[in-house]
């Protein structure tokens, strides 16, 4: 496999912390704001 595109953040990143806390990661609205799966609709028993 080949990467489409590089990581958008190195995981050596060191100004994560800074970002993170600026985006307030973790708060309820971000919470929100992060994109769900999809429902096929079926059920698991």
């Amino acid at each position: 496999m080949v990467a489409v595109s590089p990581m958008k953040y190195s995981p050596e990143d060191a100004q994560g912390a800074r970002r993170r806390k600026r985006l307030d990661v973790g708060s309820e609205e971000w919470l929100t704001s992060l994109p769900t799966p999809r429902d096929d609709g079926g059920e698991e028993e």
